[in-house]
């Protein structure tokens, strides 16, 4: 039964860190599509590597993999957007995302998942 729960507990936590990933690529703001197709997953540190190239669907799905392989109960995972006009993002410099991107997507998976 422990390990079973353990088990479900993992799976869980992977879900929930998927569901923060993809509230952090759709309340991203879009002009050129560079800032939402930038989010990276780092597993235990931050990725800091950039594109301004892929797209949120590669975000998602690179993203997603990061989590099914390394993530899971116990571990620090870390979602982040090293290009440099994430900060001014993050603190309203959008009309599309005047209250930031992180912020509330961190808001809404806490309240999903109360």
């Amino acid at each position: 039964f422990g390990l079973k729960c353990l088990k479900d507990a993992d799976t869980l936590t992977k879900k929930i860190t998927g569901d923060m990933l993809q509230q952090v690529i759709v309340r991203s703001p879009v002009d050129s599509g560079a800032f939402r197709g930038n989010h990276r997953v780092g597993i235990g540190k931050v990725d800091p590597t950039s594109s301004i190239n892929d797209t949120e669907n590669n975000a998602l799905s690179k993203g997603i993999a990061t989590i099914s392989s390394g993530g899971g109960l116990g571990k620090i995972v870390y979602i982040s957007n090293s290009l440099p006009y994430s900060l001014k993002l993050e603190n309203g410099y959008s009309g599309q995302a005047p209250m930031g991107v992180y912020s509330l997507s961190f808001l809404s998976i806490v309240s999903k998942y109360k």
